[in-house]
């Protein structure tokens, strides 16, 4: 449970909570009306990669979202439960527990969108396949790098629990690429 330390606390993080919603609910009007400006600049080949571009980034960051609250918020707060010690009692405070929500949750979509990336660096010449392939060794000490610095203390099994799946992500990515290298290539 988390704690209320002040009277205005509880209803600012319903106003936080609902401006969010909000925004999530009027982002789709609001892609549509910058599409509306945007589309006559366009090519035709431009116009009909954006649309699905913009679809498939958006879900990719409400994977991410989810993944926060599913999967990488209870880790997180697991792990830092333990460095409790038996006198110390938990009293997670509200606005401090939605904030380090809403930062994971930023995060964690923000990484989703290593597939559209890589596809969109593959399918512009940028980067190839056989490159993001030769790289793997550094890329998964960049996962691990990353997980070493999110992940709070030396707690190894967070960093492994939260690192699989982000090198996974990044053969997913390459495995995208390698689809877009190909259509392109035909």
């Amino acid at each position: 449970q988390a704690v209320v330390l002040s009277p205005l606390e509880a209803f600012n993080e319903r106003l936080k909570l609902t401006f969010l919603i909000g925004l999530m609910l009027v982002l789709p009007y609001v892609f549509y009306r910058v599409w509306n400006v945007v589309v006559p600049g366009l090519m035709k080949r431009e116009r009909s990669l954006i649309l699905p571009m913009a679809l498939g980034s958006m879900v990719l960051f409400g994977l991410g979202v989810w993944a926060a609250y599913g999967y990488v918020m209870p880790l997180v707060v697991s792990v830092l439960g333990q460095f409790m010690t038996p006198s110390m009692k938990a009293q997670i405070q509200l606005s401090t527990l939605l904030g380090f929500f809403y930062n994971i949750a930023l995060a964690c979509g923000l990484v989703m969108q290593l597939p559209l990336v890589t596809m969109a660096l593959t399918a512009l010449g940028l980067v190839t396949p056989g490159f993001l392939l030769r790289q793997w060794r550094y890329a998964i000490v960049i996962v691990f790098l990353t997980t070493a610095v999110i992940t709070p203390g030396d707690v190894v099994t967070a960093q492994i629990v939260m690192g699989i799946p982000m090198t996974a992500l990044y053969f997913v990515s390459v495995g995208l690429s390698w689809l877009v290298a190909r259509r392109r290539s035909e």
